[in-house]
């Protein structure tokens, strides 16, 4: 029976190297990730009293993907754990809490890692999820989270604030490290769309070369690459539009098939109990693909007023991505204009359906589009201040 609680005490780490300080090289990346022998919880127990060793070097370039070896062994049989038992990494995230939704409703034992902070995520204990404190940016606090799991949904991304290398390279290198040696039986990995083919963007090389490692640590998992969410319009336009603020456009042609979390949550756990999938790489695509103009213009229709737009110029884009990197302290935002440069040059970010669909015995006409996500939005939302407004006039009366 797989235990509830966790053990207080964990073990300790062995040294972290730091990566090779030449890690970001002109047009690539290549990382040197060294893990030294450590003590880490024996890979099918589900017990603090038996260690493993592991070494293992980690290398990544534009070109090369990874190279590495992981070396977990199993020092007993074990505690058999539940099936029903999984832990979602970065539950706290637009897609997380999705996945934490879904799998309560589906009779999961829903165990949620989430970073020591100031607010605590009340909300997740009050759907009946179990919180544990962890950072993946220490790698030290990584096992005991995942005693008793059996299955690890990795939704977690760093911080607008942080190195992206911190949490979505050397964190995930950690974490999967820990799963191999605890014995988990399934990974699933959310990667981006297209990330094998822009090594220049960090972001999308570090994802892609992530899918590469999973691959070959032997770990039983599914990959699946998102192309966008439909949640993130909300604040980018709708919003905006509705409070008559600016919103942020381009004069480029690239389209999006944005998707609703809800919809990536519901796919995710079939794709879990489907057999077939272990081991597959799978994309997940919307209905249709957008430009951002295409999608102003839905909100500005379904708002009812115009919007407030400022273009910026896919020149202007490129030439402050390479303004900035004559500073070494803008290197990360630097790295982040290169994705948004992605995101303006003309790339389709989507994928034909009708496969997975039929892979995963599901109907294209149950996910929903995103001129109804919009639409059932601006309905509730334009209701509630229509509500507010006649509150305030039934106020005034009064006074």
């Amino acid at each position: 029976m797989a235990l509830r609680s966790l053990p207080t005490q964990l073990p300790t780490r062995g040294n972290l190297h730091q990566p090779h300080p030449h890690h970001h090289m002109k047009g690539s990346l290549s990382w040197c990730h060294t893990l030294t022998p450590l003590p880490l919880l024996s890979p099918s127990a589900n017990s603090l009293g038996k260690v493993c060793t592991q070494q293992m070097v980690v290398k990544c370039s534009a070109g090369g993907g990874t190279s590495g070896t992981v070396q977990a062994v199993n020092m007993s049989p074990g505690t058999p754990v539940r099936p029903t038992s999984i832990l979602v990494v970065g539950a706290t995230g637009t897609l997380g809490r999705q996945i934490v939704r879904r799998a309560l409703d589906e009779g999961y034992d829903v165990r949620c890692l989430v970073r020591p902070r100031p607010a605590p995520a009340d909300f997740l204990r009050d759907w009946g999820a179990t919180v544990v404190n962890a950072d993946l940016s220490k790698p030290e606090t990584i096992p005991a989270t995942l005693v008793g799991v059996h299955t690890v949904i990795d939704c977690a991304t760093g911080r607008p604030e942080e190195p992206i290398k911190k949490v979505d390279w050397e964190g995930k290198v950690a974490l999967i490290q820990c799963a191999k040696a605890m014995g988990i039986q399934k990974y699933v990995f959310y990667s981006i769309h297209n990330c094998d083919k822009h090594p220049e963007v960090p972001l999308m090389e570090i994802k892609y070369c992530t899918e590469q490692f999973l691959q070959d640590s032997g770990l039983p998992h599914v990959i699946i690459r998102l192309c966008g969410f439909m949640q993130g319009l909300i604040g980018q336009y709708a919003v905006p539009i509705l409070e008559e603020k600016s919103v942020w456009g381009t004069d480029a042609l690239t389209r999006i098939a944005y998707m609703d979390t809800q919809d990536i949550a519901r796919l995710t756990f079939v794709a879990l109990r489907n057999e077939k999938i272990n081991g597959r790489t799978l994309t997940f695509s919307g209905p249709r693909a957008w430009t951002t103009q295409e999608v102003i213009t839905l909100c500005e229709r379904l708002a009812g007023q115009d919007a407030n737009v400022t273009m910026v110029p896919v020149s202007v884009l490129r030439f402050t991505r390479q303004l900035t990197r004559f500073f070494e302290w803008t290197n990360d935002v630097a790295d982040r204009l290169a994705f948004s440069e992605v995101l303006t040059s003309d790339t389709v970010f989507s994928v034909p359906m009708s496969e997975t669909f039929d892979l995963l015995g599901v109907d294209a006409k149950d996910i929903i589009t995103l001129e109804k996500y919009l639409q059932d939005y601006f309905t509730n939302i334009l209701k509630k201040l229509k509500d507010l407004k006649a509150q305030s006039k039934q106020a005034d009366f009064y006074i």
